[in-house]
């Protein structure tokens, strides 16, 4: 069956009907979390990250692409100051459109999609303004907690500061989408963690430097997705993103026991993305080839077809078999095939 996966993509995302479901599956590319910050400072290893997704794509032949961010996870001027008190993030400061970090950024994007030669879409990891703070504090400081005491101490500077830091996403987003040839970005973004803190509290502070990232790339090219985090079993109060300007929404099924089905109703029926769990327990990661392709074909009765498409509920292990994500494209392709030929779409 002829397919233009890059067009099935679109229309996907459009949330109109098509022949056939779509699947993608990611991981990192660096083990050190040091080298996932600081990378872009080093040609050598963005050259690495490179070459490791264009292979990712040579051997798994993927319907889609979330590419990585890998050594680019951060702003530089998060990572080159310290921050005692909430105060501190003042020394956050934007940084200059031709800043490495934007620029080598572009390139390496580019000579990723540039790879693909136009079959498939793809998208970008984007960690959010708030996500950025609380990865800093994580990897150089091993604290998980200090980006909720300054939440709490200092709201207004958080605020300032994901301002700040928001519009020098936008100028990043927006040179990736007229530059690199992704179809959008991929935003990750995670509520915080301590129950202290209200959603109220968030919606004041946190939220409205991810709706005006978001508002912004939109008007540049409009097929983004946001990323719910539930990255090792984080909990998200997933209805307080149902109005971010978004065309689809992802989000971790297992951990916040949603499904596509639900999602899609409670994201007004916009597309939804996910499915298999993510982790070294699930059936994507550990199961034979018969599990996971029953698997993918409970996903498609369950939750049926349009605007529905299928990952992991987040990056899956490092170590997990290309040949698994294969199977799961094999399936889908078995099953449109049945679908179109017994009568189902004509």
């Amino acid at each position: 069956m002829a397919e233009n996966k890059h067009q099935i993509l679109l229309d996907t995302l459009d949330n109109k009907p098509t022949d056939r479901v779509l699947a993608g599956f990611w991981h990192h590319y660096l083990s050190d979390e040091q080298k996932q910050v600081l990378g872009y400072r080093d040609l050598a290893v963005i050259d690495e990250v490179v070459k490791r997704q264009q292979n990712f794509y040579d051997r798994y032949d993927p319907d889609f692409t979330k590419i990585m961010s890998d050594g680019f996870f951060l702003h530089p001027s998060v990572i080159d100051n310290e921050f005692e008190t909430p105060e501190d993030l003042k020394k956050i400061k934007p940084i200059d459109p031709d800043d490495p970090w934007i620029t080598r950024q572009v390139a390496a994007v580019k000579a990723i999609v540039d790879h693909y030669e136009g079959e498939i879409g793809s998208f970008y990891n984007i960690f959010s303004p708030w996500y950025q703070l609380r990865l800093r504090f994580e990897i150089f400081e091993k604290d998980t907690e200090k980006i909720y005491r300054f939440l709490k101490e200092g709201p207004q500077a958080i605020a300032d500061v994901l301002d700040v830091l928001s519009d020098d996403l936008i100028v990043l987003s927006t040179k990736l989408m007229n530059e690199s040839g992704i179809d959008g970005i991929y935003l990750c973004v995670q509520q915080p963690q301590d129950a202290d803190i209200s959603t109220k509290h968030w919606q004041q502070y946190v939220q409205p430097s991810e709706v005006k990232l978001l508002r912004a790339v939109q008007d540049v090219h409009d097929y983004n997705i946001i990323h719910i985090c539930g990255f090792e079993g984080k909990r998200n109060r997933l209805g307080d993103y149902k109005d971010y300007p978004v065309k689809a929404f992802h989000w971790a099924t297992y951990v916040e026991g949603v499904s596509l089905k639900e999602g899609k109703k409670l994201f007004d029926g916009r597309t939804v993305m996910g499915g298999f769990e993510n982790t070294v327990n699930g059936v994507f990661y550990k199961g034979t080839k018969e599990e996971i392709q029953a698997e993918t074909q409970r996903l498609l009765e369950e939750n049926g077809r349009q605007g529905i498409l299928l990952s992991g509920d987040c990056s899956i292990p490092f170590d997990t078999d290309d040949a698994h994500a294969q199977w799961v494209s094999e399936m889908l392709t078995v099953s449109a095939c049945q679908w179109v030929t017994g009568g189902e779409k004509r």
